[in-house]
C-alpha cells in the first residue's frame, strides 16, 4: 500500500495503537515507541498497519541522515496517525513563541485586505505589496497564501519582508480584536493549544505617511479583547502578550526622535502609563522581548540604547526576553550577540539561541570541507556572503595571503591547504570556549531558552540536514 492509499480508517488505527503504547509506556522515545508499536499484537495482526510502521521508522533514519527531507515524513499515514494523537491529546499545550504577523492564515489576511484596498490610499498599499513581491495577483486566498508562504530556499531576510503584508491589515485595534480572536479559535480548535505567548510589535514605523499604523495603546488593548472574549467562551484558555521591540539601530521615528533611545525609552512610558490606566492588563502583559536583524548588533555599544528602559521594565516586575542568537555574520559574532544581551540586558529568556547551540568544531569543518572544494574548483568566495566574513575573521597568524587566494577562487598549494586547516582549527577552538563560557554563564543565571528547531532550520539555513 503507498501512503496515498492508506484511508481515514487506516489512520485511526494507527492513532489508536500509538496511543496505546504512549499510554502503558513513559520516558521512551519516537524511534522507540515505534519498534514497540512493530511488537504489538493488534499491530502484527494487521498487515497494513505494521507496513506503514515499518516504512516509517525506515524514514525517520533516511531523515536523520538527510536522504529524505520533513515532508514526506509530514505526508505519511503514521505521521498522521501521530498528529491525531497530539490533536486529542487531554491537556491543552502551551505556545511558547508565536508571531502576530506570522500566524494569521491566508484567509484572515485575504479578508481584511480587502477594506484596506478599497480605501482612499489604496494606491499607496498596492504600491507598497508591490515593492515587497513585485508584480503579483492578490485577488484570492491562494494568492495571498503564495505570497505569505515561505518558498524553498529563502531565508531569515525574506521572512521578515513578507510579514510587511499581514501588518499592513492592522490597522486599527478593531482589526487587532478580531486577529486575536481568529488566533485564538484556530490555535484552540484546530491545534489543541490552550495557553499561548504572543509576540507583536508594540510600536511599528512606516517609511509612508499614508499607510496606516495603530497607535500602541490600541494594539494592546485589541489584542486583549480579542483574546479574553475567547478565553471567556471556552473557559480553558489563557493567554500572556508580550510586546516586541525591533533591536535594530535604525528602527525609530526619525521624524519624532534624535535617537533609537529617546524612542524606545517613549515606548516604555506609553507602555507603563497603559498598565496604569488599564489594570486588568497586569496578568497578561508582564515580559517584553526584542527582534529583528541582528547581523549587525553584537558589540556592547549596541545594546546600550535599550538598557536604561529595560531597567524600567525589570523594576515593575517585567521579564525580558529576547531573539538573539539566530542569525549572524560570524559565528563568535552570534555568541557575543548572546553574550552581550544576557549581561547588559540582564535577560530571564533566551529565544532561538542557535550560535550557542551549534558545535563550533563541526560548524567550522562543514565551512572547511565546503570552501576548500570550492576552491578546488577555482570558485571564488561570494562578497559579503556568511563564508567571505568567516574566512575573512579568522585567526590567519601570518598566512593572510592563503585567505585572499580563497576569497579570490586561486587554487591552493598542498602546504596552504594545511595552512587553512590550522586557521580553522585555532578559530574553531577559539570560539568553542568563548560559547562553552557564556552558556555556563546562562545556567549560572538561571536564564532559560526556547528553541525552536523547526524554523532555525527553516529560516537560516545554518542546518543543511538534520
Amino acid at each position: 500500500m503507498s501512503n496515498r492509499d492508506a484511508d481515514s480508517t487506516i489512520i485511526d488505527e494507527i492513532a489508536e495503537q500509538f496511543t496505546k503504547v504512549v499510554a502503558e509506556t513513559n520516558g521512551i522515545t519516537i524511534s522507540e515507541t515505534l519498534e514497540l508499536l512493530c511488537k504489538s499484537n493488534e499491530v502484527i495482526e494487521s498487515s497494513v498497519v505494521l507496513s506503514l510502521v515499518k516504512e516509517f521508522r525506515d524514514l525517520i533514519s533516511s531523515y536523520q541522515f538527510g536522504s529524505v527531507d520533513i515532508y514526506t515524513l509530514l505526508k505519511h499515514p503514521v505521521s498522521k496517525g501521530i498528529d491525531k494523537f497530539f490533536r486529542k491529546f487531554p491537556k491543552k499545550y502551551h505556545e511558547e513563541h508565536i508571531h502576530l504577523t506570522g500566524s494569521l492564515n491566508s484567509e484572515f489576511v485575504y479578508d481584511e485586505l480587502q477594506s484596506v484596498l478599497s480605501s482612499a490610499d489604496s494606491a499607496v498599499y498596492r504600491d507598497k505589496i508591490k515593492s515587497i513581491f513585485g508584480d503579483v495577483s492578490i485577488d484570492s486566498p491562494e494568492d495571498i497564501s503564495k505570497l505569505i508562504t515561505l518558498a524553498d530556499g529563502e531565508e531569515f531576510d525574506r521572512y521578515l519582508k513578507i510579514l510587511d503584508l499581514p501588518a499592513l491589515i492592522l490597522k486599527d485595534g478593531e482589526v487587532h480584536k478580531r486577529a486575536a480572536y481568529h488566533m485564538a479559535s484556530e490555535l484552540y480548535n484546530k491545534f489543541n493549544v490552550g495557553n499561548l505567548k504572543l509576540k507583536f510589535t508594540f510600536s511599528r514605523v512606516s517609511s509612508d505617511p499614508k499607510i496606516i499604523t495603530t497607535p500602541s495603546k490600541e494594539v494592546v488593548l485589541g489584542l486583549y479583547e480579542g483574546f479574553k472574549s475567547f478565553a471567556n467562551e471556552v473557559g480553558d484558555f489563557n493567554f500572556n502578550l508580550s510586546p516586541s521591540f525591533r533591536k535594530e539601530a535604525t528602527y525609530y521615528d526619525k521624524n519624532l526622535f534624535r535617537s533609537k533611545k529617546d524612542g524606545f525609552e517613549k515606548s516604555i512610558s506609553e507602555l507603563l502609563e497603559l498598565l496604569e490606566e488599564h489594570p486588568e492588563l497586569i496578568d497578561h502583559v508582564n515580559e517584553v522581548d526584542t527582534v529583528g536583524n541582528e547581523r549587525d548588533m553584537y558589540r556592547k555599544g549596541h545594546f546600550r540604547d535599550m538598557q536604561d528602559g529595560f531597567r524600567r521594565l525589570q523594576r515593575r516586575g517585567f521579564q525580558i526576553r529576547s531573539h538573539h542568537g539566530e542569525v549572524w555574520k560570524t559565528l563568535a559574532k552570534g555568541i557575543q550577540a548572546v553574550d552581550n544581551a544576557m549581561n547588559i540586558w540582564h535577560l530571564d529568556n533566551l529565544e532561538h539561541g542557535i550560535s550557542i547551540g551549534i558545535n563550533p568544531n563541526y560548524y567550522y569543518h562543514s565551512l572547511f570541507q565546503r570552501i576548500l572544494k570550492n576552491n578546488r574548483e577555482s570558485k571564488p568566495i561570494k562578497f559579503n556572503s556568511r563564508d567571505f566574513y568567516e574566512i575573512t575573521e579568522m585567526d590567519w597568524k601570518h598566512d593572510y595571503h592563503v585567505m585572499d587566494k580563497l576569497v579570490k577562487g586561486t587554487p591552493l598549494s598542498l602546504a596552504e591547504e594545511k595552512a587553512f586547516t590550522k586557521a580553522k582549527f585555532r578559530t574553531a577552538t577559539e570560539v568553542e570556549r568563548y560559547q562553552h563560557d557564556v552558556l555556563n554563564r546562562m545556567i549560572h543565571k538561571n536564564i532559560s531558552l526556547v528553541a525552536l528547531p523547526s524554523s532555525n532550520k527553516r529560516l537560516t539555513g545554518n542546518f543543511k540536514k538534520r
